[in-house]
Order: C-alpha cells, then sequence, then structure tokens
C-alpha cells in the first residue's frame, strides 16, 4: 500500500506541476516508474504466494486427485524452472547496468533489476513451500476450493 500510495503521490504531483504551476518534474516519472516496478514485483510474490495468479484450471478439475496432485508438482517444477531463469537474468542485469544511471535523478538501474531480483526470488521461496506441501500432504489447492464459478452473471 505504501508503494501505491507513493506512486499515487508521484504522478498527482507530476501533473500538478506540470498543467497547474507549468513546472517540469522530471524525477517524479522516474519515481513513479521505479515505484511501478517494485509495487508489481511484491505484488506479484504476494499473489503467488496465496496461489492467487490467473491460471486455467479446467484440465486439474476434471482428473482424480492423485493425477491432480502429480500435475500440480510438475506445474509446480516448471514454475520453479522459469523463476530461476528470470532471477538470474535480473541477478545479470544489476551488475550489467551498474554503471547506467537514470536521466533526473541519477539512480543506477541496478535498483530497478532489483525489484525483478527479489519479487522473482520470493515466488521461488512460496514454490519451495507449496512444493513440498504437495509431496508431504498430497493435497493440491484445487482439492481445497469449491467447484462453482467465482464468476455469475446474476
Amino acid at each position: 500500500m505504501v508503494l501505491m500510495l507513493g506512486l499515487v503521490l508521484s504522478v498527482f504531483y507530476s501533473v500538478v506541476a506540470r498543467e497547474m504551476l507549468k513546472l517540469s518534474v522530471p524525477w517524479a516519472e522516474e519515481v513513479a516508474a521505479a515505484l511501478l516496478a517494485w509495487s508489481v514485483m511484491m505484488g506479484a510474490a504476494g499473489a503467488w504466494g496465496l496461489r492467487r495468479h490467473i491460471a486455467i484450471d479446467i484440465i486439474l478439475r476434471r482428473i482424480p486427485l492423485r493425477a491432480r496432485v502429480g500435475l500440480c508438482i510438475v506445474i509446480e517444477i516448471a514454475s520453479l524452472v522459469l523463476f530461476a531463469v528470470i532471477a538470474k537474468g535480473a541477478y545479470f542485469m544489476m551488475f550489467a547496468s551498474a554503471n547506467n544511471h537514470t536521466t533526473a535523478l541519477g539512480i543506477s538501474f541496478t535498483w530497478l533489476y532489483l525489484a525483478l531480483l527479489v519479487g522473482t526470488v520470493a515466488m521461488i521461496a512460496f514454490s519451495i513451500a507449496y512444493l513440498l506441501q504437495l509431496v508431504r500432504n498430497g493435497q493440491a489447492v484445487l482439492s481445497n476450493t469449491e467447484t462453482k464459478s467465482e464468476w455469475t452473471t446474476s
């Protein structure tokens, strides 16, 4: 919420300064971009931890529970591989862009790539915890959810 509040205030100040005060505020755009990157990655990690990302689960809902758990394990391992590739790329980009700085504030782009690294490492941690739960308990998240659709036209 703090990141979102900072983002809104930064954009609001930029618009007010430009439209009402006729001032150019180049740093506000950089602050907003950085806050957006951090809030997106923290939100993505939080949603991944709560298992709230959008998923197409029609196949998982139609197969037996034992096969469902096995398929969830495969999906989780594939997600871990994807997150590891993203984290590795973000880590290397942090060092490759260490000498590149933003125009107005002069902040290293390393801080922007750090958001990607922190978010994906958090998702890796959540995936490992979920994978351990799947292996130990043999329960998939879908087995605890109702089959009724969340969306309704009524």
